[in-house]
């Protein structure tokens, strides 16, 4: 088996690719496609009808003294042929346990769909890791140069005898900060590019592009669905309707089941006056005396009622994270707009500002030192306030119903029964 080729984050755009790539790839996902086909045999077993049952017998076989005593070959004379063809004939069975099937199948394709869903979110949530990490490594190779030009410019004022060796010292203290900054930005990269690895089973290759990155952050799933069309919520509506039919399957026990039969005789006793060629028609009831199916019943019932009972338990439970979750992200959101336009600015400038002023001699080191340093952190954590609002977005996907990019290149549908 070849290699799966590397996914290029750069090429996702939107993610709307992602939806058939997860569907083929990812390992966790492959055994729904089983359950789909299992439950969709199920439900075309329902649609034949009881298989014919065929008996054969030889009957009144002499033994002893024939009668008349005298009757040649008895063997040959006396006994009897029979064929049959018997067939049940269900009354009330066949409509509930049609629709139970049916119902399985539409739960088992919710499920998978539920499922693709909940893999299709973690493949983002890692990508969005993967995005933010590769922002912030671009801009911590950034500070690293700037901070290795200052450090050179203090060794050389500080050759010359301009400033002292202290602040050169500092200097090359602060670009080795930059330096473990970069490289713990680098290991959290590579961290989230092998969780994207292990969701789909082939590589992941970064953005390369600190605009596609950003871009990628940037992302809102918005929808106004409601939160009773997330694909789970509407398995368990399925498993309701599944389990009601059976409730009435078991009720319907009660109805019971005759077995028509018809068939052909060829008797050779002539001697008696019997009819050589005859046919014969019967049938069987049972007497549902006992099992009336009122067991079956009851756990069909209750399976029901869990299924009501859990349903409307999840439906409240996302309305209410939904609800709170909406002060979070504005929260989040506003940090994230004062970092953008006021903190990271100013601090832009300070920076810029001081850089002029220290090359002049104009004002100490240690002030650019600790501008520098409060840009950095205020950089590194508008990039984390990006993927924080990032991740509260698909965390709030996953509570809702909001669809998501190119869900609707791939359904996960029941084929019609032949």
């Amino acid at each position: 088996m070849t290699a799966a080729p590397p996914l290029d984050l750069s090429s996702l755009g939107d993610g709307a690719a992602l939806v058939p790539l997860v569907w083929s790839e990812a390992p966790d996902l492959q055994p729904w496609k089983a359950q789909v086909e299992v439950a969709l045999a199920a439900r075309d077993k329902t649609t034949r009808l009881p298989n014919p049952g065929l008996d054969v017998s030889l009957n009144t076989l002499p033994v002893g003294p024939s009668n008349p005593v005298d009757l040649p070959q008895p063997f040959l004379n006396v006994p009897n042929v029979q064929v049959g063809v018997s067939v049940l004939l269900e009354v009330g069975k066949r409509g509930p346990r049609q629709a139970a099937a049916s119902a399985d199948v539409e739960a088992v394709v919710f499920q998978a769909q539920a499922a693709l869903r909940s893999q299709l979110l973690a493949l983002y949530d890692v990508i969005g890791d993967a995005a933010a990490a590769e922002v912030r490594v671009v801009t911590l190779e950034e500070l690293l140069r700037n901070a290795e030009k200052l450090a050179a410019l203090q060794e050389a004022r500080a050759q010359r005898g301009d400033t002292s060796p202290l602040d050169a010292d500092r200097a090359r203290l602060e670009q080795e900060g930059a330096g473990a900054q970069l490289a713990e930005a680098r290991e959290q990269l590579a961290e989230a590019l092998r969780g994207c690895a292990s969701v789909i089973a082939r590589p992941c290759r970064p953005f390369g592009d600190v605009v596609k990155a950003a871009a990628w952050l940037d992302q809102r799933f918005e929808g106004s669905a409601p939160v009773g069309q997330r694909p789970d919520l509407l398995a368990l509506e399925a498993a309701n309707r599944a389990s009601k039919a059976r409730e009435a399957l078991a009720l319907n026990a009660a109805l019971p089941d005759p077995t028509v039969r018809l068939g052909y005789v060829h008797d050779r006793f002539l001697v008696s006056g019997n009819q050589m060629n005859s046919l014969f028609v019967g049938a069987s009831l049972p007497l549902p005396v006992f099992d009336r199916g009122q067991d079956d019943a009851r756990a069909a019932r209750a399976l029901v009622e869990a299924t009501e009972r859990e349903g409307a338990q999840r439906v409240a439970a996302a309305r209410n994270q939904l609800e709170s979750m909406g002060l979070e992200v504005a929260a989040a959101e506003a940090r994230q707009a004062r970092l953008k336009t006021r903190a990271l600015p100013l601090a832009t400038s300070v920076v810029q500002r001081l850089e002029l002023a220290v090359a002049r001699g104009a004002a100490p080191l240690q002030e650019l030192l600790f501008a520098q340093r409060t840009r950095a952190e205020l950089t590194v954590s508008a990039i984390d306030v990006d993927r924080r609002v990032f991740h509260l977005h698909v965390k709030r996907a996953r509570a809702s119903a909001a669809p998501l990019p190119g869900q609707e290149l791939l359904e996960v549908a029941p084929r019609s029964p032949p």
